[in-house]
């Protein structure tokens, strides 16, 4: 009897640590279970994490090529602009907007799975060719020598030449080529001083990307036709504060006074009749004093007879917002009325659009007769398809022997609020600030 009351407690014992064991290894294969699926939930939703980076990456590409391709159109207008699109599996949405008169934001969001990822850029523009105080598409052999010194970007897209006979050039700014090679004389490289170094094979824009006349509606001329001033054949400029006189004959104008709009651009067209001196589009500019915002604009040469400088100095004062463009489809010519120790303040551009055989050049009439004339200081920049001339100097001392001395620099307002209109480097965005979120 007491043995069978021993079995039935024994039996009864081993059946609930059976059913134990079984209650544990059911949750153990419940949790292992449960822990798979939430891996699985957690490696799916990292997929979808990271395909909603890459779209909204996306998307911020095709928000940049927007901006790209109408960057007139925005600088132009008082609001950004918005986007959509698919790209793989997801979808994306952008928006552009405007942070100054030339720079833009871009926020960007990648939808995949309804998993969403968010990306930015807070500071987005197309450069200019303003930010350079030298831009050629040929330099030519023409030196830079001891005693010039260049603040701004240096550019040619060929090779470079220095004479470092009495010392070295100084450019406190990047120096590129568009070559892989140079050319020293008088010493070693290592007497130029290059403060932000010299890259070589670098490209930096074609003149090609500047649209004079064409019969599009963000061309120059056609600008110039719906919000400022357009004449034709030879003009003579005098800057007088807000205002600009003008000499024109076509136009019966004789020191007639023009104001210029907010952002002013006059424009100067080839004649279709007269004689080849009053026909050609081209600008004497007698100097003076510029007080706003203005682009001058011309299908043939610009003369530059005097000292040309803002009423209010951005090198003395940053807040200056004056700003002067000199935009030739032709050359850019100090005159020979011009006095010595001349300076300009303006971005000047010389294109050499004209034909395949007239290059654009900014330089000095008559550089290499007579004697020296000082130091020519521009403060702005110089572009041009083909490097000109400003002077000769002996090249055993570095001496300036007939001519200008140069004394280039860039304004560096311009790389965000360059003068109107100013032609922007096609192919070329410079942007800053990426982070993930707005």
């Amino acid at each position: 009897m007491h043995h069978r009351h021993f079995l039935r407690r024994s039996h009864g014992s081993t059946l609930l640590t059976v059913m134990g064991f079984v209650t544990i290894a059911t949750g153990l294969l419940a949790s292992v279970l449960s822990l798979a699926s939430n891996h699985r939930k957690l490696a799916v939703r990292q997929l979808n994490m990271e395909q909603a980076l890459y779209v909204a990456e996306g998307g911020l590409e095709r928000g940049i090529r927007t901006i790209e391709s109408n960057i007139l159109s925005l600088v132009a207008s008082t609001t950004g602009t918005n986007g959509a699109g698919t790209l793989g599996s997801g979808t994306y949405t952008f928006s552009v907007s405007k942070i100054s008169k030339s720079v833009f934001s871009i926020s960007s969001t990648g939808f995949v799975n309804n998993v969403r990822r968010s990306v930015s850029i807070k500071r987005i523009y197309q450069p200019t060719y303003a930010e350079f105080a030298l831009w050629s598409e040929e330099n030519g052999a023409l030196y830079f020598k001891d005693g010039e010194e260049f603040d701004g970007h240096v550019h040619a897209n060929d090779r470079l030449y220095f004479n470092v006979s009495g010392g070295g050039p100084v450019f406190h700014a990047p120096v590129t080529s568009g070559a892989g090679t140079y050319t020293v004389q008088g010493g070693s490289i290592n007497a130029v001083q290059f403060d932000e170094g010299f890259e070589m094979n670098s490209y930096q824009g074609s003149m090609m990307d500047v649209d004079f006349n064409s019969a599009a509606a963000d061309s120059l001329k056609n600008i110039a036709q719906s919000s400022g001033l357009v004449l034709e054949g030879a003009t003579t400029l005098t800057f007088s504060g807000s205002s600009v006189q003008i000499t024109n004959t076509r136009k019966g104008w004789t020191n007639q006074a023009f104001s210029p709009s907010a952002e002013g651009i006059i424009y100067i067209a080839n004649a279709t009749s007269g004689t080849t001196s009053t026909r050609t589009g081209h600008v004497y500019l007698v100097g003076g004093t510029v007080s706003g915002r203005l682009s001058v604009v011309t299908e043939g040469a610009q003369y530059i007879r005097g000292h040309i400088r803002y009423a209010n100095d951005p090198r003395i004062d940053p807040s200056s917002t004056d700003a002067l463009g000199l935009i030739a489809r032709d050359d850019v010519w100090v005159d020979t009325t011009a006095p010595n120790n001349l300076e300009i303040n303006a971005a000047v551009l010389a294109a050499g659009t004209v034909s395949a055989s007239n290059r654009g050049s900014f330089g000095v009439l008559n550089f290499n007769s007579g004697s020296a004339r000082g130091v020519l200081t521009v403060h702005g920049g110089i572009v041009q398809d083909q490097r000109g001339a400003v002077g000769t100097f002996n090249s055993s001392t570095g001496v300036t022997s007939t001519g200008f001395g140069k004394n280039y620099s860039y304004d560096p307002r311009f790389v965000e609020d360059p003068p109107p209109y100013y032609p922007a480097v096609v192919g070329k965005i410079e942007f800053a600030e990426w982070r993930e979120g707005r």
